[in-house]
């Protein structure tokens, strides 16, 4: 494997499959970031704006200045920077979620601060990685802001500085993601049994295929032309900067980068009822060829609705627009949610 070295990163492959760091982070290297006067600058480049950023200021300079959470910090941060790209696994943070929880409360209440602050101090191989597949360095930041989008949720629900998406956003510090527009898309092999008859699995050793998965960021309507922008925009940026993907597929296999999947609460059929066939949402959901879906959907929607997580009494939610009341009866009569997994090609 073709592998290139600068002073903080390799690049291995040719095209790039990976980049990883060559060189450890030190409890002094993040205190002196975390401290930084560019701090202000990077917690907007990472999307912490608002109550978030002003909160997280002075918790930053308590941990920095404690030996045991900066410790943490350190091996969070450096788990996190050591490799992204396509064979990368993301760090899985939920496994730990426990016990650095509990360190956080000689700071303050609530969960996720430790993992923020390693996030903060760990953009470096991501970005790398990025750079090396045709990614703009503005776009780069695009992607890593959606931790600020993923705290601006968790305080939507809780009214608390903090984090629980936590493998979604080490996913992004692996690589996974691009932010285009409206949508997100990330790359993953998908079972072609399940891609093109919706079969559940069969056996180990079935095909797989590249797809480009799309995530709906809850940043605002689903406006039908930036939809279609979005999946223009990712059609021109996978084909042109991940080409390799596409080589050796089979001839009757949906060209790469034409191909995307969805699993979300959005790919229900209850839009149609809920807000009218020609309701934004409705227009997305009726989008996707459905290839499955899962009718114990109900937790999605309380979360990406309401910003809640259960237990909660579905009585007691809010009834303010069309579609929260449409929710909250579904949850609190018995009927639920169902969500969906769909394949589109374009």
């Amino acid at each position: 494997m073709t592998v290139r070295r600068s002073p903080q990163h390799e690049v291995l492959g040719n095209p790039p499959v990976a980049v990883r760091a060559t060189s450890s982070l030190s409890p002094a290297d993040v205190r002196v970031m975390l401290t930084a006067p560019s701090r202000p600058a990077l917690l907007e480049r990472l999307g912490i704006i608002g109550e978030d950023a002003a909160d997280l200021g002075p918790l930053a300079d308590a941990a920095a200045a404690d030996e045991e959470l900066l410790a943490e910090i350190t091996t969070i941060a450096n788990a996190l920077r050591s490799g992204a790209g396509l064979e990368e696994t993301a760090l899985d943070l939920s496994a730990q979620k426990e016990r650095h929880d509990a360190l956080q409360q000689r700071l303050a209440p609530g969960e996720g601060l430790l993992p923020i602050l390693a996030f903060l101090v760990s953009t470096s191989t991501v970005r790398a990685w990025h750079a090396t597949r045709g990614l703009d360095e503005e776009l780069s930041w695009t992607v890593l802001a959606d931790l600020g989008q993923q705290m601006r949720v968790h305080r939507r629900g809780t009214d608390l500085l903090g984090l629980h998406q936590l493998n979604w956003v080490t996913g992004n510090w692996a690589g996974r993601l691009v932010h285009l527009g409206r949508l997100q898309f990330d790359l993953s092999r998908r079972r072609v049994a399940r891609l093109e008859h919706g079969t559940e699995r069969t056996g180990p050793d079935e095909p797989v295929r590249w797809v480009i998965g799309t995530h709906i960021p809850a940043i605002g309507p689903l406006d039908p032309e930036a939809v279609e922008e979005s999946f223009t925009a990712a059609t021109a940026y996978f084909t042109e900067q991940y080409a390799d993907l596409g080589q050796d597929r089979p001839a009757d296999a949906p060209a790469f980068g034409h191909e995307f999947t969805c699993d979300s609460w959005l790919l229900s059929g209850e839009f149609e009822e809920i807000t009218g066939p020609e309701s934004n949402l409705a227009r997305f959901a009726a989008l996707w060829e459905r290839i499955g879906g899962d009718p114990q959907g109900g937790d999605g929607a309380l979360f990406f609705v309401f910003g809640k997580r259960p237990p909660v009494d579905p009585t007691t939610l809010p009834r303010r627009t069309r579609l929260e009341a449409g929710v909250a009866e579904r949850l609190a009569d018995g009927r639920g949610w169902t969500t969906g997994s769909g394949r589109l090609l374009r």
